[in-house]
């Protein structure tokens, strides 16, 4: 039997089919490749046209403004098309939304929308095919959508002060927000915490005077190790127990843990959530944790790597004053200025107190002598006695009279005046007294800062304040080490004089920070010099102050450095340091301050310890504020 013929016109059909199939499938992978590579192609536009709106809105220009600007980088970088595609922005009055979205922002796939601080462009564009038409695929369509926020302050975990030696006038006050001619006019606003009191706002025209953004001279006015750097990841001090913490930070982040992530938002910039408007009363999201102690190689460090002198930086602005939960707070006057013998009764300077909204006890007011001096060898230092008595014996002074006593304090702050306050014969001198504020039920708080008394013709003075006054220890046991600096002005007021400062530390001033007394074993707490020469160079002359706390319960502890000298005109001089340290302790502290506005600063210098700066615009409530725009940062975030 004969075997049947192959049925050769069959697997010519077969192949031909199969050819057309693998034509097909090569012909898309080509056409597919030309569509990736025009998405490449209209994002590397939309990112562009983006980022050109930012800096529109960044230069002043209104959101039309920026919005064609944007049309225009983006039809420059269309050009040139890999896959010869038609690119469509559409215009306001067309613009096209994915389906069942119109009108969302967050779905638009053509157009341009500007809402506040915030840029999205959409692009789409047609690839039109030309392999793939074998089967019936005559287009693909592609896009790009890009969004662009401006970084709304503040970008970087750095608080200016305000107000120094509030709450003015006198006593070398100062609003660093006003123009420096101005700025030492007036008191602070009572009832607006953006207001000026007859002061001129500082604008780049006119800007304020020079001062520490960060560094010894941005200390604040009651707590002497706070320098401007603040937590941006932890706010909300409403009560005891409301923390809201973000970017995974938690109650238990440690303090070096806090810094280094603070740190790296000067690099980076800070992810957010921004801060909201301030409003009056306050949000408790306006209130914001403070870094305590000094990282300048860190923050100074990072600043300098983002930042140079000239540049314009928007901060978050605070009044001065660090609080606590619940708690009520002292801004202190400079000093008391007295002649040795007054023969009438006279005026003395004036101080504020604030509280925080969960407070509401009364604080009751008293001035403390110098307690401790005795014990250093120096009983006639103390030159109010307890019980002060009026009149005051002699070599003393009085307790003052206070304006307001046994008060709630208003949380923008009760100012107090001092009055009827008497001297008997006090060499001249610059001695140390105590003001001390104590609160009732159901706050028993007591709260306790020295302040000099400048008593006669007393100027020749020296200074602690480049010293470091807040200590932590990680873990039970552990060691603290602060640099304690001597440093004389070079000014009128200057030292003039090779006699040397000494350095102590009172044995009876240990306390919790609540000022119970505590315990401390024998040589736990050292100084490395027990006496300097005060020092114009550098931060001054210095001696290590070494804590052991071994021994100690994990908590919060104060106590007080003195430091004694004789000045070029043969005066006595004492200054008391009190130093705080924390053992054993998380980050979730009752400290903070009270953001109270936004301004933009010119940087004008910028060394190892210290960022300066000038204000180059009057305060505003809202981050986001038009005015503010020239400082802030272009960021494509997420769509």
């Amino acid at each position: 039997m004969a075997r049947p013929e192959p049925e050769r016109g069959q697997v010519l059909v077969l192949f031909a089919i199969l050819l057309v199939v693998l034509l097909a499938f090569a012909g898309i992978s080509i056409d597919i490749g030309r569509q990736v590579a025009e998405r490449r192609h209209v994002q590397n536009a939309a990112d562009a046209a983006a980022l050109a709106a930012c800096r529109s809105l960044i230069g002043g220009e209104s959101d039309g403004a920026a919005a064609q600007t944007a049309r225009s980088v983006a039809g420059i970088n269309l050009q040139g098309s890999p896959a010869a595609a038609t690119a469509i922005i559409a215009d306001d009055t067309s613009r096209a939304y994915e389906d069942g979205r119109a009108g969302d922002p967050a779905y638009l796939s053509s157009g341009i929308i500007i809402s506040g601080t915030s840029v999205r462009v959409a692009v789409s564009s047609t690839v039109t095919t030309t392999l793939a038409r074998v089967v019936g695929i005559n287009q693909l369509g592609t896009g790009a959508r890009a969004r662009c926020q401006l970084q709304g302050g503040p970008a970087v975990p750095i608080v200016a002060r305000r107000y120094l030696n509030a709450p003015g006038p006198g006593g070398d006050f100062a609003d660093n927000l006003a123009t420096a001619a101005s700025s030492g006019t007036g008191q602070v606003d009572p009832t607006d915490v953006l207001g000026y009191n007859g002061r001129t706002p500082a604008s780049e025209t006119q800007p304020g005077g020079e001062f520490d953004l960060y560094g010894p001279g941005a200390k604040a006015s009651n707590s002497s190790d706070f320098r401007g750097f603040i937590a941006l990841d932890v706010r909300n001090f409403q009560d005891s127990a409301s923390r809201i913490y973000y970017n995974g930070v938690t109650s238990g982040t440690t303090v070096s843990t806090l810094k280094t992530r603070q740190g790296d938002y000067l690099l980076s910039g800070y992810p957010g959530p921004m801060f909201p408007p301030v409003v009056n009363p306050s949000d408790p999201n306006d209130q914001v944790a403070v870094m305590s102690g000094n990282d300048s190689s860190m923050v100074v460090g990072n600043f300098g790597d983002t930042y140079e002198v000239g540049r314009r930086v928007l901060l978050a602005i605070y009044n001065g004053t660090v609080m606590e939960i619940p708690d009520f707070s002292i801004t202190p006057p400079a000093a008391f200025v007295l002649d040795g013998t007054t023969t009438a009764p006279v005026d003395g300077p004036s101080f504020t107190i604030s509280r925080n909204a969960s407070f509401n006890s009364t604080v009751t007011l008293h001035l403390h002598g110098d307690l401790d001096a005795a014990g250093s060898g120096h009983p006639e230092y103390d030159i109010l006695p307890d019980p002060p008595a009026s009149p005051p014996a002699s070599g003393d002074m009085n307790q003052p009279t206070w304006s307001t006593d046994v008060f709630i304090p208003d949380t923008n702050g009760t100012r107090v005046d001092t009055s009827a306050i008497q001297t008997n014969g006090v060499p001249a001198g610059i001695y140390t007294v105590w003001l001390e504020g104590h609160s009732g039920n159901p706050y028993f708080q007591t709260r306790r800062v020295p302040v000099p008394v400048r008593i006669g013709a007393a100027m020749r003075d020296f200074s602690l304040r480049n010293s470091t006054t807040t200590g932590v220890a990680a873990a039970l046991g552990d060691a603290i080490s602060l640099p304690i600096y001597v440093s004389t002005t070079t000014n009128s007021s200057k030292w003039n004089s090779g006699n040397a400062v000494s350095l102590s530390w009172d044995a009876n001033s240990f306390t919790d920070c609540s000022l119970n007394p505590k315990a401390i074993g024998v040589g736990q707490i050292n100084l490395s010099a027990s006496s300097t020469v005060p020092s114009a160079s550098g931060s001054g002359a210095l001696s290590n102050l070494s804590i052991s706390t071994v021994g100690l319960n994990a908590g919060c502890y104060r106590f007080n450095v003195r430091a004694t000298g004789t000045n070029g005109d043969n005066q006595p001089v004492t200054h008391l340091q009190p130093i705080t340290f924390s053992v054993a302790t998380s980050s979730s502290s009752g400290s903070y301050v009270d953001i109270i506005g936004f301004a933009v600063f010119k940087i004008t210098w910028l060394d190892s310890n210290t960022i300066r700066g000038e204000a180059v615009t009057r305060a505003y409530a809202d981050p986001n504020a038009q005015e503010l725009r020239r400082a802030q940062q272009p960021r494509l975030v997420p769509w």
